[in-house]
């Protein structure tokens, strides 16, 4: 490897650890309210609908404006917009903590809830372009720096709220902007993507660009929503779980629910990475199937099995659910190549906000009939997902 090569790789990791740095503070800001929910009620007298409101106002702006942001970032998208999103998000949530109207704090968490559709198609596009060969391994680091956010953000922010009262949440901007400080010296505005060079090719590669996106087939729009079915069914499976794993312990007379839960979140980011560092080793069909089949079996011991399997279900489905967070990114990139950020925000924006409400319907039948019958009556989209699984590898033809 001679001296050029070397500097370009050196480079590429530093940029790798912006982008993930950024993520992780993306994500640890998306995820500091919900915990906290609880102290914005009591400030502001807040019933459980105005309270219902944030969660939905969050939800649509985080996820359902992600196809959006994904197109935005096609067409005018640079990583060094990734810096801008993190002080955004930092100061806007941070400043939640301050608001003393709830319309008010509507507008404030809709702003800030906006940066987080922004990073997380940009920033990913960005981190499967420092890639090179290892496009899993690369993604994976990404993502899965970003899913350990999820604990830390419950943890800080109950710890302040409980401690030093809501208001102080918004000193939490400084960390935020040192974070944006540390990608801009880390030369995450360096990193050249694709959607770049469409855009200094001139008017008329960037018609053909235009041309190349629409001319999607019919067999390109089958494939993508199944992909988007998988994601939506992994998506439902993993929050029915967290919202009911201890209780449905608990009516199977395992007592340690909680550190079973604890295990299932803290095998996620294991899961990711260990499945998109797999991608690059055995291929992306072979990483899909394992981790649908495994989650089955997870979901599967969790509703027919006794104590100890429906346990041993809880604490593996963290882990095989999220086994293929990262395929699912790198196949919706091979179906729509030219428009990578937005098929992103498809792929990761849309199952997250649909299967997010979708917990609505399964809640109902876990009131109707129990939460054993309501987890059997999962397996069933689970078991349609991992048999679509098999057909999922998606090679686009070239001209």
């Amino acid at each position: 490897m001679n001296q050029t090569d070397h500097s370009s790789k050196k480079n590429s990791y530093k940029q790798l650890v912006a982008v993930s740095v950024g993520h992780f503070t993306n994500d640890f800001f998306a995820g500091l309210i919900a915990p906290i929910s609880l102290y914005f009620a009591l400030k502001l007298d807040l019933n459980l609908t105005q309270q219902g409101i944030l969660s939905i106002v969050m939800l649509v702006f985080a996820s359902f404006f992600q196809p959006f942001f994904g197109l935005l970032s096609d067409k005018k998208g640079k990583p060094g917009h990734l810096i801008i999103s993190i002080i955004w998000i930092s100061v806007w949530i941070s400043v939640s903590g301050i608001v003393n109207n709830f319309y008010l704090l509507v507008v404030v968490l809709a702003l800030g809830s906006s940066a987080s559709a922004l990073f997380h198609t940009l920033g990913s596009t960005t981190a499967v372009s420092l890639g090179g060969t290892s496009k899993g391994t690369s993604l994976s680091v990404f993502m899965t720096v970003g899913g350990f956010s999820a604990t830390v953000s419950s943890i800080v922010g109950l710890w302040i709220a409980t401690t030093y009262g809501i208001e102080k949440i918004a000193f939490l901007m400084i960390p935020g902007c040192a974070a944006a400080a540390c990608m801009y010296f880390l030369g995450i505005q360096n990193v050249k993507i694709d959607t770049e060079e469409n855009q200094k090719n001139g008017k008329l590669a960037a018609k053909e660009h235009k041309k190349e996106k629409l001319n999607m087939s019919g067999r390109d729009m089958a494939w993508l929503v199944v992909l988007i079915y998988v994601s939506l069914i992994k998506v439902l499976s993993g929050r029915f779980i967290v919202t009911y794993g201890i209780q449905i312990l608990t009516i199977k007379n395992f007592a340690y629910g909680a550190v079973l839960l604890t295990i299932h979140l803290f095998g996620r980011p294991v899961g990711t990475m260990v499945g998109g560092m797999l991608i690059d080793k055995i291929g992306d069909k072979r990483v899909f199937i394992i981790g649908m089949l495994a989650s089955l079996v997870s979901l599967s011991m969790i509703g027919y099995g006794g104590s100890i399997l429906a346990a041993i279900g809880v604490g593996s489905l963290g882990f095989s659910i999220s086994f293929t967070n990262t395929v699912g990114v790198l196949m919706s990139h091979k179906i729509i190549p030219n428009s990578q950020s937005f098929a992103t925000g498809i792929i990761m924006g849309i199952p997250g906000g649909i299967g997010s409400i979708s917990m609505m319907i399964f809640s109902g039948i876990a009131d109707v009939n129990g939460l054993i019958y309501s987890t059997r009556v999962m397996m069933i989209p689970l078991f349609i997902a991992t048999v679509l699984t098999y057909f999922m590898v998606y090679r686009r033809k070239k001209a």
